[in-house]
């Protein structure tokens, strides 16, 4: 195992996407520090943040040559599913290891809930079109929200809005949790198109 993992998270790039997650949380981390003297992150800009954490994953979700991945003796379904749960738990701590800057993105289990519906939007993507434009979906719903940030209302509302509720909210729970467990299966069914070894590299 210790021979082949530095090959394949090297194949991924797996490196760079959680240096360009890392580099995206301290960015924002610092600006909010250097505007105020309040540790609290208003709820829009979290979740901002916790969406360019989780977009530069979603090339990560492809290998150089998918053709080859599909004649892999490997059980690749658990290992794809193991990828978007590890990713979630890596973005959710780099949000809490915020706090050592001086900067709340938010109560740990509003991380999570968020992170977990990103992460399973991300998976959803790779699947149905591809890894390259994974992050386009999660990127862009996160930011209707961080602009309509504002928790409550009808229960549609709330659903649509799931990033911007406050804690313990049972319909934003529910559609994160939805979102990653739909995210987890369709990544590990591996649903979306197939393409051919010469335009893997598009993928990235």
């Amino acid at each position: 195992m210790t021979r082949w993992l530095p090959l394949y998270v090297r194949s991924r790039r797996l490196p760079a996407a959680l240096a360009g997650s890392a580099i995206a949380v301290a960015v924002m981390a610092v600006a909010w520090a250097g505007f105020t003297d309040r540790p609290e992150v208003p709820a829009g800009l979290a979740v901002l943040t916790t969406a360019l954490a989780v977009a530069p994953l979603g090339p990560t979700l492809a290998g150089t040559d998918p053709a080859l991945e599909r004649t892999a003796a490997w059980q690749w379904a658990p290992r794809r599913a193991g990828h978007l749960l590890g990713y979630a738990a890596a973005v959710v701590g780099l949000l809490a290891a915020a706090r050592v800057l001086g900067v709340d993105f938010g109560p740990l289990s509003v991380l999570a809930r968020n992170t977990a519906g990103l992460i399973g939007l991300v998976g959803l993507g790779a699947a149905l079109a591809g890894a390259r434009a994974a992050w386009q979906a999660p990127t862009a719903w996160a930011a209707m929200a961080s602009f309509m940030a504002a928790p409550g209302g009808p229960e549609w509302r709330q659903a649509a809005l799931w990033m911007a509720q406050e804690p313990g909210n049972r319909i934003a729970a529910v559609t994160a949790t939805t979102f990653l467990l739909g995210g987890v299966v369709a990544y590990a069914a591996r649903v979306g198109p197939q393409v051919a070894a010469a335009e893997a590299a598009l993928e990235q």
